[in-house]
């Protein structure tokens, strides 16, 4: 219901300023006065112009602190049309008027039952300095506060939501949810294929090993990349490029340290064998068989010698010992001369 813009008349002031001060009680509205001649509104005026009938059943409320809900029940068979109405208070005082010059605000038929609501907006908040008698027939506006009449809100004010006076009914509440919730699919279902697509597009590509590393897929499970490693004997044969080195490979090449012993040398590719051989003194030529302590696998490609001394601290330098090649087995060191006992150091290489 819109609310009629009231002017306050002087003498209307002088008793809201009154009963503001406190020095008088609260003002009481108990008529309303009807007219039917264009006037303009004036604070001036202290009797309603063309006034031609007065309600005395007004009742009334407070609904806001500027807003009071007044009705007015007129239960004769008058009938007439109304342009002016005027708000008295029960000393007689000409409270407020409202005009709306030549258009009727209310109409009356003989056989009606004149009912008359409105509603009054003041410019301060002072509704709660009003006062009303029977509240019997009153039929406010609702609002937060207030138990009253409300409007429903049609489609397009429930759709627009910015009406806060009326109210919404359980369809139209329903049609509103549910208009939400067709939107709020909508935009999921489009993030959720956003999501999907930019999913399916990592997922599509794909990590594989290169080089030494093998394995890997695409993305959608889990992948591992493996890097193979070389065993002792594939580091050894020196073959393959697919396969990395580890400690582990060097740790099983081929070895016996000691003072006889043998090793396999990843650098050159060859095996390398050593030890000691002792040669007896006989005063005549001989020779001694060597036997490595492990077989060279394809040949044996040199043996050097090197004399170490005889047990009795003699003189070596006029001993002939060389040695002889006996395969991958083995080898001959072979002496010619008359001296004591003698130990030849020696070193293998082959492959």
């Amino acid at each position: 219901m819109t609310a009629l813009a009231m002017m306050i008349t002087n003498a209307g002031f002088d008793a809201i300023v009154a009963a503001e001060s406190g020095g008088t009680d609260e003002i009481r509205i108990t008529e309303i006065g009807l007219s039917d001649a264009p006037f303009i509104a004036a604070p001036t005026i202290e009797a309603l112009p063309g006034e031609f009938k007065r309600i005395d059943a007004v009742s009334g409320q407070a609904v806001s602190e500027n807003v009071i809900h007044v009705t007015a029940y007129d239960p004769s068979p008058d009938i007439y049309d109304v342009t002016g109405i005027g708000i008295y208070t029960s000393e007689g005082i000409l409270l407020a008027v409202y005009s709306a010059a030549e258009n009727p605000v209310l109409s009356k038929a003989q056989l009606a039952t004149g009912l008359v609501m409105f509603d009054i907006a003041f410019a301060n908040n002072m509704a709660a300095l009003i006062e009303f008698g029977d509240a019997l027939f009153l039929n406010p506006p609702a609002s937060e506060d207030v138990k009253g009449v409300a409007e429903i809100a049609t489609n397009a004010e429930a759709d627009a939501g910015v009406d806060d006076t009326r109210i919404m009914s359980p369809k139209k509440t329903k049609r509103v949810l549910d208009a939400l919730a067709t939107a709020m699919n909508i935009a999921f279902t489009a993030l959720q294929n956003s999501v999907n697509g930019a999913i399916a597009e990592i997922r599509g590509l794909t990590i594989t090993g290169g080089e030494l590393a093998t394995g890997g897929g695409d993305l959608y499970g889990n992948r591992i990349i493996w890097v193979y490693r070389a065993s002792a004997a594939e580091l050894q044969a020196q073959a393959i490029n697919n396969k990395a080195l580890t400690p582990a490979s060097f740790g099983g090449l081929p070895r016996s340290l000691g003072g006889s012993g043998y090793a396999f040398n990843v650098a050159t590719g060859q095996w390398e064998m050593w030890g000691v051989a002792s040669l007896s003194g006989s005063g005549s030529s001989n020779s001694t068989s060597v036997t490595f302590p492990t077989a060279f696998p394809v040949a044996c490609d040199r043996v050097m010698i090197s004399l170490e001394g005889n047990t009795d601290g003699g003189d070596e330098a006029d001993e002939n010992v060389w040695a002889a090649p006996g395969g991958t087995g083995g080898f001959t060191i072979n002496r010619q001369g008359d001296g004591p006992n003698i130990n030849v150091a020696w070193r293998a290489w082959g492959r």
